[in-house]
């Protein structure tokens, strides 16, 4: 399903090839966790991309797709088949992300950024391209570079002047300052990790008997047609325990992956934690090491 491509070795990032929108801070964001089903919401938002949910009747139909007769019917059980055909199908992607949250009790501005993805071993460049913070590039390798106490650095580059000047910094993903920047370290970007989320705190609520998950309808993101979930838990303020007590989630018809995530503190979706949407997806590029390997790529 996913069509694989190598790109060219130019020292810089490989041109848009095939389009398929989908699913840090030093940011150091990023998994994925969305909209509720009231159309007024997508527009109160003003999204950089179209979002659009239609409520649907829940009627099982002979036409309908395995997937969406799943998605109807077991929504968890939905999320895991998402997950085993992501394990199963992709390597890397290309991917526009686009994130704005709550950070320290303050609403960040919309933050769009362009990122190259790798799994394995896990790799993420991402590079600002409206309203950077401190970082305007960052680059992580897991494993490869780690400070004196063990604990994971990124190579960071500034945004504005020093950014220009070529200033390089290397920072911890889980740090101080990294926190200051996103709700989420950047091991925990992507597709993958969205999808793991996701999984983790909904069979952990299922397990204590509270989890509230189900199919609204079918929506759009960036033009393309989703799959729309709630998800309702017991949220108290304390992100350690659960993230949300709303989070809607638009899953990609053909891909079958979270493009867009919308969580909230509250029932009626009035309080924002952070929505994020992973668009323009292009998948399976045959990205190497030289890819992720800062002189290779011009860092």
């Amino acid at each position: 399903m996913f069509k694989t491509r190598r790109p060219k070795r130019s020292g810089s990032v490989p041109p848009a090839r095939r389009r398929a929108p989908a699913l840090v801070g030093l940011v150091l964001c990023a998994a994925l966790v969305m909209q509720c089903h009231q159309v007024s919401r997508s527009t109160a938002l003003s999204l950089p991309v179209s979002v659009e949910i239609v409520p649907t009747a829940v009627v099982i139909t002979e036409s309908m797709s395995e997937p969406e007769r799943l998605a109807r019917d077991d929504a968890l059980a939905f999320f895991k088949y998402c997950a085993e055909q992501y394990e199963r199908d992709v390597r890397d992607y290309r991917v526009t992300f686009t994130k704005q949250e709550v950070v320290r009790g303050k609403l960040s501005k919309e933050q769009v950024t362009d990122v190259r993805f790798r799994e394995l071993p896990y790799s993420v460049d991402m590079t600002w391209t409206q309203n950077a913070a401190r970082a305007g590039r960052v680059l992580y390798v897991a494993g490869r570079r780690v400070d004196d106490d063990g604990a994971e650095l990124a190579l960071i580059k500034p945004s504005g002047i020093l950014g220009g000047l070529g200033i390089k910094v290397w920072r911890a993903i889980h740090g101080r300052e990294a926190s200051r920047e996103a709700r989420r370290a950047i091991d925990q970007f992507g597709f993958r990790n969205t999808l793991g989320l996701i999984l983790e705190y909904s069979e952990k609520a299922q397990a204590e008997g509270v989890l509230d998950l189900e199919f609204v309808g079918k929506g759009s993101i960036d033009g393309r047609s989703t799959f729309v979930f709630e998800r309702r838990l017991p949220y108290n303020g304390d992100e350690t325990v659960y993230p949300d007590r709303l989070l809607v989630v638009h899953v990609d018809q053909e891909w079958l992956l979270p493009t867009g995530c919308f969580s909230y503190a509250d029932d009626d979706g009035a309080e924002l934690l952070g929505r994020y949407l992973l668009t323009s997806a292009e998948f399976n590029l045959g990205y190497g090491d030289a890819d992720f390997d800062a002189e290779q790529i011009n860092f």
